[in-house]
């Protein structure tokens, strides 16, 4: 076995010079009338120099109005040394931890009070060492109790707490102590975290009487507060159990407060409160037992993966391992392994222990508790789709599980559509859903901790819905009518169209058609489906599509040529059933005349049009063509100079319009030196290997594009070239 070492670090020590109270409580029996049983305990640290037990403690009595009405003393009964405990053997304790207790009691009568009483006890000191405190030695500790008036609570008896703290914390581990009263009277109970009295000092350690109440606090060192006694570290009581944990961090020594309020029929009567003191010591431990709880295992799904079990061990320090796993009645639930493998004889809560070095004289228990079931399964079948109109839907839940008699639930939920909306049913039948669309159906099993739920999307067909639209805008013959189809239905749907003029149908569903005579027209839409929810539905929008006639635009324009220094053009409105017209003549400018002149500025084609509109709005265009020619298409140079200067370097026509032509440069005797065919074609002067052509007459040859017909021109001359 490994020799077990047990390292305290104290990072305080006692001063042997001074008194130390380490706290104390106070509490009360009524005896009938103002007859009481007092009872005052008080805990000091037996290993100090200090002041000992007071031989005659002093009890001052106020009454509700803090005004003393009366004292009495109780004589020193002795005192008991308690036991200083640890919940792990494999700690060895310091041999300079001692506290002792006094329990002071004594029955007394109390002068009538309407008001009730105040009973106070005083005391100095609380010793230098005290971590959470400031000025620790010389703050002292105040223990009171209340009793209510005859008028709150007659005969009154107080709360008392049933244990005592441990005088002993490790740093870093957690504590959980039951701090929890009990109360003679049966009065509801409810516990807090509170600050401690202070009372008595260094010049008045024993006060008699005591000061009046109220009492002042005790101070508490820098950042410390009643909720957070150690600084480091958390700690809270349950208001209702009295249930405290508390995990201090670091080392010493901590003044900490409980009260418990004492309520009848919901009126606060009276409180309690504790004043004790927590040693806290870096503890090093090198043995513990650990089983990993069942959640945590690596091999974990759920409580219902089966009966076998692959345990886990975070113990540390020891050499043997015994294992019971918890089956009644047997004795071969056991392993020595350090992680074993089992396999409970059935399903069931078991409560499994492993003992680290078992029988040795440091050895540490750890006990977790097992669920295990066989798995469970859950699945059932969607069923197939069916019509809103009429419908019931039958369902059958199927898995593996054990029978309802041996306590297994069902629970489905049909998605909040349906009657009904849920069933506890294994196999619920007639289910009605009241919405068309998909459905999300879950099913799910439940057995003691286990549970499984299968979920199917179920459908429901809709009833079909008819309708159609038309652009409202103006019609005029012929007209483009764009029908949009607003039919619904979760099938495939049918269409015949019957768009009023005797002659068009269509089977789309949204259709085109063309109305070319005026009219009034009605139109109707059949729809049908045979699938799903299997319907046929007629509608027909009477006058709904309205045919105007159109206007016919026309004009005459005289001449249709001119050239550009007579660009002067006559206009004739020649339209027909018009109320309105406007000639718009293609250079940004327009007239309502009947007849009018219009000047073009420049050269070119052009293509006035005139629109016409009647009563209804209807309107009809018509254009044509004019051409404005320039006097000069062309300009030719006669003569060029390519020296490399800035001036006159190539021969290039120019054009009343810029376009791509054909250039030929031919020379005297007629061959071909230079040709280009390209948009601003030129002629550098050079042949067409780039050899620079003497000076002299050149033949050239323009094929260019005529502007107003599109067609080739071909025109030539001379040109001279000096250098």
């Amino acid at each position: 076995m490994k020799n077990l070492t047990l390292i305290f670090t104290f990072l305080f020590s006692w001063q042997l010079s001074a008194s130390h109270i380490v706290g104390g409580d106070m509490y009360y029996d009524c005896l009938g009338g103002t007859t009481y049983r007092i009872t005052l305990k008080v805990y000091r640290d037996c290993l100090s120099d200090g002041a000992a037990y007071d031989p005659n403690v002093p009890i001052t009595v106020f009454n509700g109005s803090f005004v003393q009405i009366d004292e009495f003393t109780i004589a020193f009964p002795g005192s008991d040394v308690l036991d200083v405990l640890l919940d792990n053997p494999c700690i060895t304790l310091p041999s300079d931890i001692c506290v002792e207790e006094a329990i002071y009691q004594k029955v007394v009568t109390l002068p009538p009070s309407a008001n009730g009483y105040i009973l106070s006890y005083q005391r100095c000191c609380r010793g230098p060492a005290v971590t959470n405190l400031f000025d620790p030695g010389s703050q002292g500790l105040t223990l009171q109790i209340d009793i209510p008036s005859p008028a709150l609570a007659s005969c009154n008896s107080s709360a008392r707490f049933t244990n005592y703290p441990p005088l002993v914390l490790c740093a870093g581990q957690e504590l959980i102590f039951d701090h929890s009263a009990t109360d003679p009277d049966g009065d509801e109970l409810v516990y807090q975290l509170c600050t401690p009295y202070a009372g008595g000092t260094d010049l008045d350690p024993a006060p008699s009487p005591a000061s009046p109440p109220p009492y002042d606090p005790i101070v508490w060192a820098g950042g410390i507060t009643e909720t957070d006694p150690f600084g480091a570290g958390d700690i809270s009581i349950d208001p209702v159990t009295g249930l405290l944990t508390a995990v201090p961090e670091a080392p010493g020594l901590y003044v900490v407060g409980v009260c418990v309020q004492e309520f009848r029929a919901g009126v606060l009567i009276s409180t309690s409160r504790r004043d004790f003191l927590f040693r806290v010591l870096n503890c090093e431990i090198e043995l513990e037992a650990e089983i990993v709880p069942q959640t945590e295992l690596v091999t974990f799904l759920s409580y219902c993966q089966g009966l076998d079990v692959v345990f886990e061990n975070n113990s540390y320090g020891g050499d043997f391992y015994a294992w019971d796993f918890g089956v009644p009645g047997i004795g071969t639930d056991v392993s020595t392994e350090f992680e074993p493998t089992y396999t409970f004889p059935s399903p069931g809560t078991y409560e499994v222990m492993l003992v680290v070095n078992p029988g040795w004289p440091c050895t540490d228990t750890s006990t977790e508790t097992f669920i295990v079931q066989n798995a469970i399964t859950a699945y059932f079948a969607p069923p197939s789709p069916q019509c809103i109109v009429g419908n019931s839907f039958d369902f059958v839940g199927e898995g593996t599980y054990p029978p309802a008699a041996d306590g297994t639930i069902f629970e489905w939920d049909f998605g909040g559509f349906s009657v009904p909306l849920t069933s506890n049913l294994e196999s619920p039948t007639n289910v009605v859903f009241t919405a068309g669309g998909p459905h999300t159906v879950t099913y799910t099993v439940t057995y003691e901790v286990c549970e499984e739920s299968h979920t199917e999307e179920i459908f429901v067909y809709a009833e079909p819905t008819i309708g159609f639209s038309v652009p409202d805008e103006l019609k005029c013959a012929p007209y483009s009518a764009v029908f949009t189809d607003l039919s619904f239905a979760h099938t495939e749907i049918f269409y015949l169209w019957d768009f009023g003029d005797s002659i068009g149908t269509s089977s789309e569903a949204n259709p085109t058609y063309i109305y070319n005579d005026v009219g009034l027209y009605d139109v109707t839409l059949t729809i049908w489906t045979t699938s799903g929810c299997i319907d046929t539905l007629t509608l027909t929008r009477e006058d709904l599509i309205e045919i105007f006639p159109k206007p016919t635009a026309n004009f005459t324009v005289t001449p249709e040529e001119q050239d550009e220094y007579h660009a002067d053009f006559f206009f004739t409105n020649l339209s027909e059933d018009e109320v309105e017209h406007w000639f718009y003549f293609a250079d940004g400018f327009f007239s309502q005349e009947e007849t009018v002149w219009h000047n073009y500025n420049d050269p070119g084609v052009y293509y006035p049009f005139i629109i016409a509109e009647n009563e209804y709005g209807c309107r009809d265009r018509f254009s044509q063509k004019i051409t404005v020619t320039p006097i000069i298409p062309v300009i030719v140079p006669n003569a060029f100079t390519p020296d490399g200067n800035s001036f006159n370097n190539i021969f290039q026509p120019i054009f009343y319009e810029s376009q791509v032509f054909q250039l030929f440069i031919y020379d005297r005797w007629g061959e071909l030196i230079y040709s280009a065919n390209e948009f601003e074609a030129s002629w550098d002067g050079t042949y067409q290997n780039g050899i620079l052509a003497p000076d002299g007459v050149y033949v050239w040859k323009i094929i260019y594009t005529a502007f107003d017909t599109n067609l080739p021109v071909e025109i030539g001359g001379h040109v001279t070239l000096l250098r």
